[in-house]
């Protein structure tokens, strides 16, 4: 899906803008998903170090 149903941001928006419309777009468009899991190799977001 080339476009986020929640918020109608697009996958070409987020190219030209370098702004998400909303968080669920990290899952429903496909093409974001992987440019992100190319850009950090699988790693995941563990939080922030020292958070009490």
């Amino acid at each position: 899906m080339k476009v986020c149903p929640y918020c109608n941001t697009t996958y070409n928006e987020i190219l030209q803008t370098g702004f998400v419309g909303c968080s669920r777009c990290y899952q429903e468009i496909e093409e974001l998903k992987i440019a992100i899991e190319k850009m950090y190799c699988g790693k995941t977001h563990k939080g922030k170090k020292g958070k009490n």
